[in-house]
């Protein structure tokens, strides 16, 4: 399996100034029962939609632009926070993949965030989403998707997580749950991906 890229900070300064400020309302308020983790796919999921579907008050700790490397580097300052939530979501990957890390890489840097996760914050239960379908990037092909994505289906049986398959949730038609840049979730995307994950809490 490759190494897993190491940790490593936002990119740009509005990614740490985001960052920060996610700090602070960690700080500042009260112990979220939920967290989600990610990259804007998870940072745009609407906060009523995220709350109906896990049941319980959540923090959305998602950054846009976010790679694995990146949230295993925010999660390091996050951890500052002896938070006990009882959920936790974890939804990056897909700038990963646009970036051309191949799955065993990919899996690599999830298993590592997954690990520091659970010595953190301990959460019993765990969602992994999978890559929902994008338009391909450069050089990435939809089967280096799939083949990524059966990857954390692996993964999920290994850690025992819940699999939040995308795919399945969007429907055949995945390019109607999506916005004009074919990447972005729309409110239809989102509603069906809470529907989803809400299924998956109450069968937890």
């Amino acid at each position: 399996m490759s190494a897993p890229r190491p940790p490593a900070p936002p990119a740009k300064a509005s990614g740490l100034r985001r960052h920060r400020a996610l700090l602070a309302r960690l700080a500042g308020g009260p112990a979220p029962e939920a967290v989600i983790l990610g990259d804007s796919l998870a940072a745009g999921w609407p906060g009523p939609d995220l709350e109906a579907a896990t049941g319980c008050p959540t923090l959305n700790l998602g950054l846009p632009g976010d790679r694995v490397q990146t949230t295993r580097w925010r999660l390091a300052a996050l951890a500052a926070f002896a938070i006990r939530p009882r959920l936790a979501v974890t939804m990056v990957g897909t700038n990963s993949f646009a970036d051309g890390d191949g799955e065993t890489r990919v899996i690599a840097g999830l298993a590592a965030l997954l690990a520091a996760l659970r010595a953190a914050w301990a959460p019993p239960v765990i969602v992994l989403a999978t890559v929902p379908w994008r338009e391909s990037p450069p050089g990435r092909s939809e089967a280096d998707r799939l083949a990524l994505n059966a990857a954390l289906a692996d993964l999920a049986d290994r850690e025992a997580l819940l699999l939040l398959d995308c795919d399945a949730a969007l429907g055949p038609d995945h390019a109607a749950g999506l916005e004009a840049d074919r990447l972005h979730l729309n409110a239809c995307g989102y509603a069906a991906l809470s529907g989803a994950l809400a299924a998956l809490v109450r069968g937890a």
